[in-house]
């Protein structure tokens, strides 16, 4: 009766921050990326991102998808979903289409569900593109 949506995958990683590694600043990024280090400053990542259990960004987030392990302090925005695992914190606003929380997380903050991806899906066809079918 009811479908479940496939959570993304997070085998393909083009970015890793490793676990003694500080960044203070902006970071970007056009792929994926793992971080298990520490990130002060905002984060702008097309693809998805793995927060590790160590990781921890003080800043803004920006992804497709996020799964979160470790700890953010800032807001996050993503396209598609987030999700936070038992390890996880998020002291901040997140804005996604579809927000998962695993029992033990933390999360301080307010949610707001952004369908752009499912409006898409639903809009009605064009009339010239219905009168073609």
């Amino acid at each position: 009766m009811f479908k479940r949506r496939r959570a993304p995958e997070f085998d393909n990683i083009d970015t890793v921050i490793a676990n003694q590694v500080l960044i203070k600043g902006r970071l970007v990024a056009e792929g994926s990326a793992r971080i298990d280090g520490r990130v002060e400053g905002e984060v702008d990542i097309k693809g998805d991102v793995v927060l590790g259990e160590k990781g921890y960004i003080q800043g803004n987030i920006k992804a497709s998808n996020l799964l979160i392990g470790g700890k953010i302090e800032g807001n996050v925005i993503t396209s598609g979903r987030t999700e936070i695992l038992a390890t996880g914190e998020v002291v901040g606003d997140i804005a996604a289409d579809i927000l998962v929380i695993e029992e033990g997380a933390i999360f301080s903050g307010t949610s707001k569900m952004v369908r752009e991806q499912r409006t898409k899906r639903n809009e009605p066809k064009s009339k010239a593109a219905a009168a073609s079918t």
